[in-house]
């Protein structure tokens, strides 16, 4: 199984896995970035007080009604689950990259010792 450092080391440079460490390490910033990206997920089409209502944001609403596809064909019940299926699934992976993202450690440099104990 790979752990979150293995798979930074196939496709971060060490600079790039320095500053996500750093990223990481400032929960605030962390968590409001987090939030953010998934609330575009979350929050589409939801009505708010106050604030005017999109319902043409809702992705979900968006492959149901009309239920046509921009060629004109009618989508089926099967289509339309297969969609609602893969946009969880992309949901759950993003999550997931938060996740180990929030995993990620610097590995600690160990300085070897300089003075000779048996002296």
């Amino acid at each position: 199984m790979n752990t979150p450092q293995d798979m930074s080391a196939e496709i971060l440079t060490e600079i790039e896995r320095d500053k996500v460490a750093q990223f990481c390490s400032d929960q605030m910033l962390f968590q409001a970035v987090k939030k953010y990206v998934l609330a575009v997920v979350y929050r589409q089409g939801v009505i708010e007080k106050g604030v005017e209502f999109k319902g043409t944001v809702n992705y979900a609403l968006n492959l149901a009604g009309p239920c046509i596809d921009p060629r004109g064909i009618p989508r089926s019940d099967e289509e339309l689950g297969q969609n609602l299926r893969a946009l969880t699934y992309a949901t759950s992976l993003v999550e997931s990259g938060f996740k180990e993202m929030a995993e990620m450690k610097k590995p600690e440099v160990v300085e070897a010792e300089t003075i000779n104990p048996s002296e």
